[in-house]
């Protein structure tokens, strides 16, 4: 991966789409850190290539890296000696180092000729494929012309090679016919340069696998400091400063790289993430469609860079790479389901909550929709449950309530055992008013997976919503006992309603419903629960007072205790603790209750005395 760790999960709730390539579990952020998974050449194989450094006694059985030096090829009818004195020399030189042994002309020679071929045939590209018949590491190719008045001889093309790195290129000189010697010394002089920038670039690369950044970005510009064009370790600096968090940095040091080697895929690749990153979402499809182009017929390398993309944040790009895809393979499904998934999480990044879908939100979701139609009607029951249950809810979320039910019904045939889906059949039954069904829905999914999330909570609120404010109680009961809810939130569920009716000055009404929040009156907040009983006594004053307005022995003795028990009410603590953190208004309409209700306890006792 290239944006980081990512979960396997089906359903991404916070991204809205489901993943169908796999990821990388998140145990294996080592792993991913080595120079292979990042694309370029191991710190082994480097070891390999480098050999041991120095010299070393001639007692110590070490095992030296071999080094084929083919004969530079004449250009132009050339004369074929000062190649091969040249290379002969340079074999020699080579010879002389601990570390490394040149294969000897006469085993190359032999070799070759097993292909048909003469040493003057073996130019970078044949010598490479010819060096692994050696076991050799390291090729030395190139050729030159000869220009026969001056009596000198150019080299062209000449270079240390390898498949497993960066080749060290000999810069063209001109030498005289006599001083092929001269030129093998000079050569291998580089060769000495090239395996000193190796080791380098093995320290660099150690430091960025054991995730020492900042001894990794020292060490790889001290190699690019004299190899500025080392794309393989200008690659790797562009990764540290991706770990840590330089994401500027690491781009444009990214940039560097393709600019060096525009069909560098790693390099295109990392440069989508990082510009995607950065909220340059022009630029990350820019570098996309380029690595896409490389490799624009495999879907499943599509899939996993629209799934990189969309984690870093651009889930209407991810569609689009992946329409591209469509374009190619039609009926793929795995492409029409991750099309799906990224359309309708393209729609949700542009939901508004509590408003209904925006004309551009709701042509994302036709769109994921629409793939999702056609990967069901190929895949049927065997698509998977995320998927279904996104293919349903992009149906809800487009109000088109009737269809999705039916999908809903249909797929439940296959997929009884899903409560995600008997969940979100509820979701739909419920916006239809059929709230029976709905809740009926809620109890399958229960029966399923007992521990799926606010069902009891859910349910609840639906019957709140409908007025069925008994059935909703012992439900958002069980809710608070089983943690789906903290008891606050579903008193003030109940005090919600409460405040409609108080409002509406339906004093009996809001009494009703206070009491039903008092339910939970041990579980709840000090403060919440004053505000519930300052607002009891409040409805409790506001009855009372209409009842003892005909002021007769009867109505002074029903209303007495009760203007005494509001009188109770607003002195206890949590009472008066919360008036005090009341508005203004608040605080006032405390006052005149209190001194109110004195006034009409002393009515009341007066009327009971005279009427005796």
């Amino acid at each position: 991966m290239i944006g980081g760790r990512s979960p396997r999960g089906a359903i991404s709730a916070s991204r809205g789409y489901v993943r169908t390539v796999q990821g990388n579990p998140d145990g294996e952020e080592r792993n991913m850190r080595s120079w292979l998974r990042i694309g370029i050449v191991g710190a082994g194989a480097l070891a390999v290539m480098l050999g041991p450094l120095g010299s070393a006694p001639a007692s110590a059985q070490v095992e030296r890296i071999k080094v084929m030096v083919a004969n530079l090829v004449p250009i132009d009818r050339a004369d074929d000696d000062f190649g091969k004195d040249l290379s002969k020399a340079l074999r020699e030189f080579i010879n002389v180092l601990a570390s490394h042994q040149a294969i000897e002309e006469k085993e190359i020679r032999n070799e070759a000729k097993k292909y048909d071929l003469d040493m003057e045939d073996l130019d970078c590209v044949r010598s490479l494929q010819l060096s692994p018949q050696f076991g050799a590491n390291l090729v030395f190719c190139g050729g030159y012309t000869e220009d026969k008045q001056a009596k000198t001889f150019t080299l062209t093309g000449v270079q240390f090679t390898s498949t497993q790195s960066a080749p060290l290129e000999v810069p063209d000189k001109t030498y005289h016919e006599d001083d092929h010697e001269i030129a093998a010394q000079e050569i291998a002089a580089l060769f000495g340069q090239y395996t000193e920038q190796i080791r380098k670039a093995v320290i660099c690369g150690d430091y960025y696998d054991t995730g020492e950044w900042a001894s990794a970005e020292r060490n790889c510009l001290e190699v690019l400091s004299t190899a500025p064009n080392d794309t393989q370790v200008r690659y790797i600096l562009a990764n540290v400063y991706k770990e840590s968090e330089r994401l500027d940095e690491a781009y444009a040091e990214t940039l560097k790289v393709i600019e060096l080697d525009p069909l560098n895929e790693n390099a295109l690749q990392l440069a989508g993430w990082l510009a995607t990153k950065l909220g340059m979402k022009a630029e990350g499809r820019a570098h996309n469609d380029a690595y896409l182009q490389l490799n624009p017929g495999n879907a499943q390398i599509r899939m996993t860079i629209a799934y990189e993309v969309a984690q870093a944040g651009d889930p209407e790009g991810a569609m689009i790479l992946v329409e591209e895809g469509l374009e190619i393979e039609p009926d793929n499904t795995d492409l029409l389901l991750q099309h799906a998934s990224f359309a309708i999480a393209a729609g949700q990044a542009l939901k508004v909550e509590n408003q209904p879908l925006s004309p551009e939100a709701g042509q994302f979701y036709q769109r994921g929709s629409e793939s999702y139609r056609q990967a069901y009607a190929v895949l049927g029951a065997g698509m998977d449950s995320g998927h279904l249950y996104q293919m349903i809810g992009a149906l809800n979320d487009l109000n088109l309530l009737d269809r999705a039910v039916e999908l809903a019904e249909q797929v439940l045939e296959t997929h009884s055992e899903e409560a995600s889906l008997w969940y979100i059949q509820g979701i739909i039954l419920n916006k239809l008013g059929r709230v029976d069904e709905a809740l009926q829905s809620l109890d399958e999914a229960e029966g399923r997976d007992p521990r799926f999330p606010n069902l009891k909570a859910t349910q609840g609120q639906w019957l709140l919503a409908v007025g069925r404010e008994d059935d909703a109680l012992p439900v958002l009961m069980e809710a608070v006992e089983k943690g789906e809810q903290p008891a606050d939130i579903v008193a003030s569920m109940f005090f919600g309603r409460a405040g409609a009716a108080l409002q509406a000055k339906d004093w009996q009404n809001a009494l009703r419903l206070i009491d039903m929040a008092k339910t939970f009156e041990h579980e709840i907040t000090s403060r919440l629960l004053g505000q519930l009983d300052y607002y009891k006594a409040f409805s409790i004053y506001q009855i009372a007072y209409a009842q003892q307005g005909p002021q007769n022995l009867q109505t002074a003795q029903l209303t007495l205790p009760r203007f005494k028990e509001v009188q109770q009410m607003l002195t206890l603590p949590h009472v008066v603790d919360w008036v005090e953190g009341a508005q203004a208004q608040q605080k006032q309409n405390y006052q005149q209750v209190k001194d109110g209700v004195v006034q009409l306890i002393s009515i009341q006792e007066l009327i009971i005395r005279r009427g005796r």
